[in-house]
């Protein structure tokens, strides 16, 4: 038989997962600082793996930690209400409400259509998303509690969980290509298509092309925009996997060459350590990991913002 951890050790655990703080956790629990990070070194001994790392801000939830952490908090909830005395009226459940930034071509492209999923795991999370090229401050001021972005994940005073990584490569239309196989040699022919968060070097580097980034070829701030000229016929655009999935699979564009490279910037879900809806936020970030490992959807459009 399983010998269980201590019903303190695993308070401690879940409300300094919950809180990122050992200090905060003992102030919850009446406990001293101390005494919350030995229920914590204890329960990384028995599991033989670290649940957090410190950091002079606090301390962050691996990823093992925030799976655990739900379970440990689902599993201390059971208690809680079998041992509660109810009321004679039960007041409704209330929702959480999350609001999430996030770039306008993810919401329409990625987000919005999957989370229906989300809501049915999780009716009493609803998340409020909104569309913005800015950078949002994830504070009171802004109402944002939440942010998907794409960038290096090192945002200052910010919890960043990795979510996913992205390859780029080269794309065009049928008639762009004149029915004409390009090799990577025969790209500097073609009129490149330029978006200032999406530089070519990188690829060109890749494929062992080193004419260095180009500066000519029609510019786009807008990234739809940007697919659509290629999509039209008006030159080369060097894509995302899950964005052009559509395109490619109805034939609209083809990629131009097999090489492909993994960028340097990644997916993050950010929010600021402490805030009270963190539980929510780790359910939503759990979800979003699980919803990259399905098939064909892995990765996400991007542009280097919220």
């Amino acid at each position: 038989m399983t010998r269980l951890p201590s019903l303190q050790t695993l308070q401690a655990f879940e409300a300094s997962a919950r809180l990122h703080s050992f200090t905060r956790a003992a102030e919850e629990l009446s406990l001293t600082q101390g005494a919350v990070s030995q229920h914590v070194r204890t329960l990384e001994g028995r599991l033989g793996t670290q649940l957090f790392h410190r950091e002079h801000l606090g301390v962050v939830p691996t990823e093992e930690a925030l799976h655990l952490a739900l379970q440990v908090r689902q599993g201390l909830g059971v208690l809680e209400r079998a041992f509660r005395v109810e009321p004679e009226v039960v007041a409704l459940s209330s929702t959480v409400q999350l609001r999430l930034s996030t770039l306008p071509s993810v919401a329409r492209r990625w987000l919005m259509p999957r989370l229906p999923d989300f809501r049915r795991r999780h009716p009493d999370i609803e998340v409020l998303v909104e569309g913005s090229t800015g950078l949002a401050r994830l504070d009171h001021r802004d109402g944002v509690d939440v942010a998907l972005r794409y960038g290096p994940g090192n945002w200052p005073g910010l919890c960043c969980v990795k979510l996913a990584e992205e390859a780029i490569f080269p794309v065009a239309s049928p008639e762009y290509l004149c029915g004409r196989s390009l090799g990577d040699e025969d790209l500097d022919t073609c009129t490149l298509l330029r978006h200032p968060t999406q530089p070519w070097e990188l690829w060109l580097q890749a494929a062992g092309l080193f004419g260095g980034e180009p500066t000519v070829g029609p510019l786009f701030d807008d990234y739809d925009a940007y697919m659509e000229a290629a999509v039209d016929g008006q030159g080369l655009a060097l894509a995302r996997r899950a964005l052009v999935r559509q395109e490619l699979e109805d034939g609209r564009l083809v990629r131009v060459s097999e090489s492909e490279t993994r960028d340097v910037h990644a997916y993050y879900l950010a929010w600021r350590p402490g805030v009270a809806k963190t539980a929510s936020i780790e359910a939503l970030c759990l979800w979003l990991r699980a919803a990259f490992t399905q098939p064909g959807q892995q990765n996400l459009p991007t542009e280097p913002s919220d």
